[in-house]
């Protein structure tokens, strides 16, 4: 079939390296438009965009999908099939109509849970053991259409968002190309969505990221792994000079046994105590420096038993 592909994000690269090995024919490939980056401003293509261009597909750069004049570049192109995967872009009924066969989009969650921006943070946040991904028909209430194909996986007990999300593109990529050849050969079938079933994962933003210590051991190790690395778990550590540090804790594991300190503090085998049970830190970034091993941070920081993290106020 021929297939137009709609993505920007890492996400979405499985997907597109997956469509252009196979037998369907990618004729567009629409993302993002390159923005500034970095400390000097210079523009910089999104993922999907680098990779189309070295792979020397047709590729459109567009900040307006559901503009007239993108329907008609994209309708120019006699597409059957438009594959939408971590586009950034609402996808109208105007554009969905130049693909006579299917629009449908990969989601990183087994719908109708986790609808929304940030699916894989929230799975972890929230203290899922399972989730998966899920193709289905693009419509206009956000990650509400009908489903074609959904496969499960099992979260990791130290998985962070930044892990789950390239193993769930990996398993993306192979149910994108499932759900092309059920189309191709006219034997999809999507399902309605349960709406009674649906639960709701919106963009994180910084405050996501503020660590309350006096939280469950389990609460506060799943939001650090589930804010991996933006916005990253954020705490203040006191500094014997009497400033400030803001911290942010990369990699945690929740301790054994349960602590009796105020939470924040750490104690005598360094662990830092929670609302409830201890937390192992193992790797920790200061701003303004670099990612470290707990124990480096220990050395260079002096961290003494009885030292209390507080939480970050924004």
């Amino acid at each position: 079939m021929r297939v137009v592909f709609c993505g920007s994000g890492q996400f979405a690269i499985p997907s597109l390296r997956a469509i252009a090995d196979s037998e369907h024919e990618i004729v567009g490939v629409l993302t993002q438009p390159a923005r500034p980056r970095g400390r000097g401003g210079m523009l910089a293509r999104t993922p999907v965009g680098e990779l189309a261009r070295r792979m020397r597909l047709n590729l459109i750069e567009t900040a307006a999908i559901n503009a007239p004049e993108s329907v008609e570049r994209i309708a120019a192109l006699s597409p059957e099939v438009l594959c939408v995967v971590d586009f950034g872009q609402m996808v109208r009924a105007a554009v969905r109509a130049t693909a006579p066969v299917s629009t449908f989009n990969l989601h990183g969650s087994l719908l109708p849970q986790l609808r929304g921006a940030a699916p894989i943070n929230w799975a972890l946040i929230r203290g899922y053991q399972t989730t998966g991904v899920t193709t289905f028909e693009l419509a206009d209430k956000m990650d509400a259409g009908p489903m074609y194909l959904q496969k499960s996986l099992e979260i990791g007990a130290t998985d962070t968002a930044e892990q789950l999300r390239r193993r769930l593109a990996e398993l993306g990529s192979r149910v994108v190309c499932e759900t092309l050849e059920l189309l191709a050969a006219g034997q999809a079938r999507p399902i309605p969505q349960d709406e009674a079933r649906v639960t709701m994962a919106p963009r994180l933003t910084k405050a996501d990221g503020l660590i309350q210590w006096s939280r469950e051991v389990l609460d506060v190790h799943n939001l650090i792994r589930g804010c991996w690395p933006w916005p990253a778990g954020r705490a203040v550590y006191p500094r014997d000079d009497g400033k400030e540090t803001v911290v942010s804790i990369a990699l945690s594991e929740v301790a054994s046994a349960a602590g009796r300190a105020v939470p924040g503090t750490v104690d005598e085998e360094y662990l830092v105590a929670t609302g409830s049970g201890r937390l192992r830190i193992v790797q920790i970034q200061p701003a303004g420096g670099r990612l470290m091993a707990w124990r480096d941070f220990v050395n260079g920081y002096r961290v003494r038993p009885g030292c209390v993290f507080t939480s970050l106020q924004e």
